[in-house]
């Protein structure tokens, strides 16, 4: 490949930095182009030149990479303490290469997407981590093989104008996040904890890793469960703290993200350092408009407090924002190549990250894998015992849920253990049962055009969609689980996207490989006991988090106040709509005229009844649209 079209990708990652390394052979013996524009946020990073080659120049890597265990591969690998502590994470993938060949990301802990050419077996072997914390995509022909982190930088190395995949189009309007799709036609994503193998005509894609693995750890005792999830995840949390400046953390007031900032906040303490803490709350003075009732909070800022109070270390900042949903947003598909999937939850990631940027700060630590690992319910184990066969623990786990929750033992019984069994039946019987007659989505609460969901044969992939759901519930609890854990794939490349935009990579200790792995293999009596869901992480967290967020049950609500900062985007909205007209692609593919009603009975007070037809249909739509005039735009 011509350095030309090597420097022409990179071009399309420009927001990365200047600095750009490129080797381009162009040679018969090595067809292939590797370029990198390293995004530096840890020390170690300085040492990273790409692209790096192995001694023998037969081995050439570029990388987007943390590792996270360099000490142990250092030891396996016999590399001193001095020679580690002069290489970089990609010059530890080489050596792991080295040592295991395609077998090294088996080997490897942290967040990484790396593409290695190995001149020996003419392939070019690449990988991304096992939660997908990092992005990689890829285009294939009979001519070349395209890869990039950004869709984007990969459709602009095409022989052709890039073109809008419709079908994603319409899976964003009605259907769960596909793994691979992406709105370039053509152009995929490798999927978590995959491999890709390129090689003459061959292309091939593998599974190195999977957090469904039927494992089991055994201790005697209750404490001893807290006292192993707590070395792991404090080791977690030390590992995403390694960075060339100060970290800060988004915090919700919820266990995942309050868990991850009381213990980074301890050991910050222990070194002197201070944590910088962003929370997003509700224009002052709102009521809100959320569902869910009792069990919804609007307003978290009064536990995000009481945690800055009980850890003094804590800097935090509450930021009650005024932006809309679309300030800056081209800005975020340019970065991320997607519409946003929460289009309401844009304006409070702008203007967290923003206010990070001017506080120098480099990383931020999430939680947002917890509900899957650290803070998992246990209410999925009850269909697993009664299927299993186990029905007194069943009752009186529904017994103790009732009191704990005041809501009825049959409520319980019916949603929590017959709902997923019936789910299992039907997956068992469904050969048996024919075609259903009714519909399996509500085309009024969506804003796709109903003749485009017929060509994109919407109600035939909701059914597959569905039929996987019931396999998936078939798996069992662990399968749930890891389809919990995987889902919403898009939001990696967010995250990415943030990245390059203002200076700062988000980072996750909920999603570290050890923290799933050891989530996933203790009993479910460590996360549910008496009634008392999340409860390995209630007992880790005693003494680390106020009672009132330790014991909480109820959920925070994002964007709650989103009824009172709508209406302000309605000349925007209406101007929008307007533009979309012209518009060929979002007239074919958009129910522009059901997206006009709601603008004209737009009522004079916007309220929870108002939720799925203005917070969700309307916005989600003209979100939509508004990707597809860029998308025409940009590409045209």
């Amino acid at each position: 490949m011509p350095a030309a079209q090597i420097s022409a990708l990179l071009d399309a990652l420009s927001e990365y930095g200047p600095e750009a390394g490129i080797w381009a052979p162009e040679t018969v013996e090595a067809p292939v182009a590797l370029g990198c524009r390293p995004f530096r946020v840890t020390r170690e990073d300085a040492w990273y030149r790409p692209p790096i080659h192995s001694s023998d120049g037969q081995l050439v890597l570029v990388a987007d990479a943390r590792i996270d265990n360099r000490m142990e591969l250092a030891s396996t690998l016999g590399i001193s303490v001095g020679e580690g502590s002069e290489l970089s994470d990609a010059a530890f993938i080489l050596a792991a290469y080295q040592a295991w060949e395609q077998d090294c990301p088996r080997h490897l802990l942290g967040d990484f997407a790396f593409v290695l050419w190995d001149n020996r077996r003419r392939s070019l072997f690449c990988a991304r981590d096992g939660v997908g914390q990092r992005v990689l995509f890829y285009q294939s022909s009979r001519q070349r093989v395209t890869l990039a982190t950004s869709a984007h930088a990969v459709a602009a190395l095409a022989d052709a104008r890039p073109r809008l995949n419709e079908q994603k189009v319409a899976d964003f309007l009605v259907l769960p996040q596909s793994t691979e799709s992406t709105f370039f036609e053509g152009v995929f994503r490798l999927p978590p904890g995959h491999t890709l193998t390129a090689s003459g005509q061959e292309l091939r894609i593998q599974r190195f890793w999977s957090p469904n693995v039927k494992r089991s750890i055994t201790f005697r005792s209750d404490q001893e469960y807290v006292e192993g999830f707590l070395e792991i995840f404090g080791e977690a949390i030390s590992a995403r703290m390694r960075c060339d400046g100060p970290v800060g953390i988004m915090v919700s007031g919820g266990l995942d993200s309050s868990s991850v900032a009381a213990v980074a906040a301890a050991r910050m303490r222990e070194q002197g350092d201070r944590l910088r803490a962003y929370h997003a709350a509700p224009r002052a003075g709102s009521e809100g408009a959320v569902w869910g009732g009792a069990d919804r909070v609007a307003d978290e800022s009064a536990d995000v407090e009481a945690i800055a109070r009980m850890h003094p270390n804590i800097d935090l900042r509450i930021h009650r924002t005024g932006r809309t949903s679309f300030d800056g947003i081209e800005t975020l598909f340019r970065m991320t190549g997607s519409p946003a999937l929460n289009p309401s939850n844009a304006g409070w990631y702008h203007d967290i990250y923003a206010a990070a940027k001017t506080e120098g700060v480099r990383v931020m630590l999430t939680g947002h894998k917890g509900n899957a690992t650290i803070s998992y319910t246990g209410l999925r184990s009850l269909a697993e015992s009664a299927r299993r066969g186990h029905w007194f623990h069943v009752w009186r786990e529904v017994q103790a849920l009732g009191l704990a929750t005041g809501k009825g033992r049959r409520y319980i019984l019916r949603n929590e253990v017959l709902t997923p069994l019936n789910a299992v039946l039907a997956g068992w019987f469904q050969p048996f049962m024919g075609t259903p007659r009714s519909s399996l989505w509500e085309p009024t609460a969506s804003a796709i055009k109903p003749e485009f969901a017929r060509t994109m044969q919407v109600e035939e992939r909701m059914r597959s969609a569905r039929l996987d759901q019931v396999r998936t519930h078939r798996l069992g609890e662990l399968a749930l689980r890891t389809a919990a854990l995987m889902r919403a794939p898009d939001a990696s490349d967010i995250f990415n996207g943030l990245r390059p935009w203002f200076g700062i990579e988000t980072r996750d200790p909920t999603s570290d490989r050890r923290v799933v792995e050891y989530c996933f293999a203790i009993p479910g009596s460590q996360y549910l006991r008496n009634g008392v869901g999340r409860w390995l992480i209630r007992r880790a967290m005693a003494g680390k988090l106020p009672e009132q967020v330790r014991n909480r049950t109820s959920i925070g609500a994002q964007s709650s106040d989103w009824n009172e900062w709508l209406p302000t985007m309605r000349g925007e909205l209406q101007s929008e709509l307007d533009r979309l007209d012209r518009s060929e692609i979002a007239s074919r593919c958009l129910d522009l005229a059901k997206l006009r009603s709601l603008m004209d009975r737009w009522p004079e007070r916007l309220g929870l009844q108002h939720t799925r037809d203005y917070h969700k249909l309307l916005l989600r739509g003209v979100m939509m649209g508004r990707f597809i005039r860029w998308f025409e735009e940009t590409y045209s």
